[in-house]
């Protein structure tokens, strides 16, 4: 089993303090699922970079382990999908390139062509060859999810994973989340309930304390 341990965890911002002497273990089996909440600007966003070894605590540490064989962030490529609206896509590829491009790094489940991409995340087909920066964000939106949800990797973070979705979009999310809740650990960075109402375990940052509720 894997886990994800905050020890005495703080961090910095712009001299502000964020969150300070966070300690929590996240257990990232399949089933398992987390949301951290708050108020825009309280530290949601960090907290799931921090949870992934894409940001560093100001102090204190993030310990991953394999069992209890502590893992080094280098080695975390691969155990785990993030979803956020700071990620970017390589906007002159094609999407069909793009697939085979993602696909070299992370392999989907039970979707090996564009065209199965297509179907699961419903755009219209004729977007296969289009470029992604002729793509609406909400668009992009469903691409992140798909990747997210289908994913080989046991940990799918998903920050407002709601963002620039229209409500045809919204009902896929919801059955992304039917089909994959026991299959992944899903941690949720969500001010919006209908985000995060299948979520077991809750963490609210309020004031720079992060609770469980």
């Amino acid at each position: 089993m894997n886990s994800i341990e905050f020890v005495n965890c703080s961090k910095n911002y712009l001299n502000h303090w964020l969150f300070k002497d966070f300690n929590y273990k996240f257990d990232i089996i399949a089933g398992n699922s987390y949301a951290f909440l708050g108020r825009n600007g309280s530290g949601k966003s960090t907290l799931t970079l921090m949870l992934v070894g894409q940001t560093s605590p100001t102090q204190g540490n993030v310990i991953w382990r394999d069992h209890e064989k502590q893992i080094v962030t280098n080695q975390l490529s691969g155990l785990y999908t993030l979803s956020s609206p700071a990620m970017d896509f390589p906007e002159e590829l094609t999407l069909s390139e793009w697939f085979y491009f993602q696909s070299g790094m992370n392999n989907l489940v039970g979707i090996s062509n564009p065209t199965e991409l297509i179907e699961h995340s419903e755009l219209p087909k004729k977007a296969i060859n289009k470029t992604i920066q002729t793509f609406s964000s909400g668009m992009k939106q469903r691409l992140k999810l798909v990747y997210s949800f289908y994913s080989n990797s046991t940990l799918c973070v998903l920050d407002e994973p709601l963002s620039n979705l229209d409500n045809e979009g919204i009902k896929l999310y919801e059955r992304f989340i039917e089909q994959k809740k026991n299959e992944k650990c899903l941690v949720v960075a969500s001010n919006r309930e209908d985000e995060y109402f299948f979520v077991q375990h809750k963490l609210k940052i309020e004031s720079g304390i992060i609770q469980p509720l």
